[in-house]
């Protein structure tokens, strides 16, 4: 009785965790890919600059959504930490994209910029995220991103900091 009560408690809570797994991110995975040509953004863009103020910024990202795709970039972070800007020109919004990420940490180096492509190879938006000095923190790309296509023509990015970097930051704080 005391194993099948282990066993149903065990399944249950590996059930749960499955399930908040899936609800936090869920969806069909999508590709990014770099560019080597900024010149190739055009069109109309919805803006999404993001940062947080927990460990030193670092997790400071724009998105360019295409308007027009039929697919809308909604970072699963706090709305506080996002700021929203429609119908900016492809041009311009880079230019307020690569402002932004270059601001919030004195650590900046360069950007990284990415075309996020839908499950068919095209392209939907593109990321610019900041590449920092990596002998402050070890290395220059601190971010993860992944990117999960909804039934509902969302795309909702998940943001992570490197663990080893998080830990850098945990550690010096006397965690």
């Amino acid at each position: 009785m005391k194993n099948n009560l282990i066993r149903f408690l065990t399944a249950s809570a590996l059930a749960a965790m499955i399930f908040v797994a899936c609800g936090c991110a869920g969806g069909k995975a999508l590709r990014t890919q770099p560019i080597q040509d900024d010149g190739e953004i055009a069109g109309l863009f919805t803006l999404t600059l993001y940062s947080d103020m927990q460990y030193a910024s670092l997790r400071t990202l724009a998105f360019l959504g295409l308007e027009g795709s039929g697919y809308s970039l909604s970072p699963y972070v706090p709305s506080f930490d996002l700021n929203v800007l429609n119908n900016v020109p492809g041009q311009e919004a880079l230019r307020e994209a690569l402002a932004f990420i270059s601001s919030k940490n004195p650590n900046y180096e360069n950007p990284a910029i990415s075309r996020i492509l839908d499950p068919t190879g095209k392209v939907i938006g593109y990321e610019v995220r900041p590449l920092y000095n990596p002998v402050a923190y070890g290395l220059s790309n601190v971010l993860s991103t992944g990117y999960f296509l909804l039934p509902s023509g969302t795309v909702r990015i998940i943001i992570n900091l490197n663990e080893e970097v998080k830990n850098q930051f945990e550690d010096s704080a006397g965690r």
